[in-house]
């Protein structure tokens, strides 16, 4: 098991408290996202986007702020933390004083908390405009498809005419 230098590890505590902070950032856009998408705001949409990127630009920033403050606290002879393989803090405060480990488990509960609120507010958003933008492509299909020459049965309508007795649009939806 990796031992932990005797530093203190205020940086590592620093960034989680960040973490948590952008976390509840991008937790309160997505939520803003949803009003928004509700009452079809398309210039509110516009500049949420531009939020929601340049949150999630500084929170990748921080993670790679957090694997050099674990980096910094294990060994000098431990391999650093490689950037494509996930953060598991809770090892880490297993190495750590008492104190502070509970600090470090605290904010890890709460960062996972938010975490996985954004996945759900991110899947109820992407849920919701899949299906709009599913209802206004139907709506615009139906609108700009001319008018068959054909009946709806495969036949020719009786004189170029449409037939009382026969429907001219058959429900997409059986």
């Amino acid at each position: 098991m990796d031992t932990i230098k005797t530093m203190p590890v205020d940086d590592l505590v620093e960034d989680l408290r960040v973490n948590m902070r952008l976390s509840q950032e991008i937790l309160d856009i997505l939520r803003e996202e949803n009003k928004a998408l509700r009452g079809m705001a398309t210039q509110e949409l516009f500049r949420l986007s531009k939020q929601k990127a340049a949150l999630l630009a500084k929170v990748n920033y921080l993670d790679d702020s957090l694997r050099d403050s674990i980096d910094k606290l294990r060994n000098d002879d431990a391999a650093p933390t490689n950037r494509d393989t996930p953060l598991y803090l809770s090892r880490l405060s297993a190495d750590l004083p008492e104190e502070q480990a509970s600090i470090v488990k605290q904010y890890c509960r709460g960062i996972k908390r938010l975490r996985l609120e954004i996945q759900s507010q991110n899947l109820i958003n992407r849920r919701f405009t899949h299906d709009t933008l599913a209802c206004l492509n139907e709506a615009i299909s139906l609108i700009s498809q001319p008018e068959p020459k054909w009946g709806s049965y495969g036949g020719i309508e009786h004189g170029g005419r449409r037939s009382i007795s026969l429907p001219s649009l058959i429900s997409k939806e059986v």
